[in-house]
């Protein structure tokens, strides 16, 4: 049984039916299929999509999932259903480790303004770089790493208080 999901990527919202059996997931949008797999320490999934197959790093993060493939991530906001419910339910948005690995770069600094986008800060995990960016508009409230450190799956890097236009009130 699917069921339908909406997402928030780049201020743009993404429909799609979502289905659950045990570790496995399907989504679909578009006519466009995506199986997955999620591992049994449930840090890493795998994405099938025709015959290519992706190995992901995930992470949960206070409103949303990050994503993390091929060098890129992503940060996938949980639209809510309720009118006026995203703006109600902002609050800081934090920004976590999507896999264990080590800091390379910082570039967010507390007091600052980030705007959707900008490099906070740079994970090196696998031989690979992972460049993590501002999912919104937001004043940068803590930086809670620096470069050289070594973070884990999960762990809080830098906490956002999103700007008065994403509904996080000045």
């Amino acid at each position: 049984m699917s069921r339908a999901l909406q997402l928030r990527y780049r201020n743009e919202t993404i429909e799609a039916a979502l289905s659950l059996q045990g570790r496995s997931a399907a989504l679909e949008r578009d006519g466009r299929r995506l199986e997955t797999t999620v591992a049994r320490d449930g840090a890493w999934i795998e994405v099938r999509s025709g015959d290519r197959v992706r190995r992901c790093a995930v992470a949960r993060g206070g409103r949303g999932v990050w994503v993390a493939v091929e060098g890129t991530t992503y940060f996938f906001e949980v639209e809510q259903r309720e009118a006026g419910a995203r703006g109600a339910a902002a609050s800081a948005d934090e920004i976590r480790a999507p896999m264990t690995g080590r800091v390379v770069t910082v570039a967010a600094v507390p007091g600052t303004e980030a705007r959707e986008g900008d490099l906070l800060l740079t994970i090196e995990a696998m031989k690979m770089e992972f460049k993590l960016t501002a999912p919104e508009d937001g004043a940068v409230l803590e930086v809670a790493c620096a470069p050289g450190d070594r973070v884990e799956l999960g762990q809080l890097l830098v906490r956002l208080k999103p700007t008065a236009a994403n509904g996080g009130g000045a």
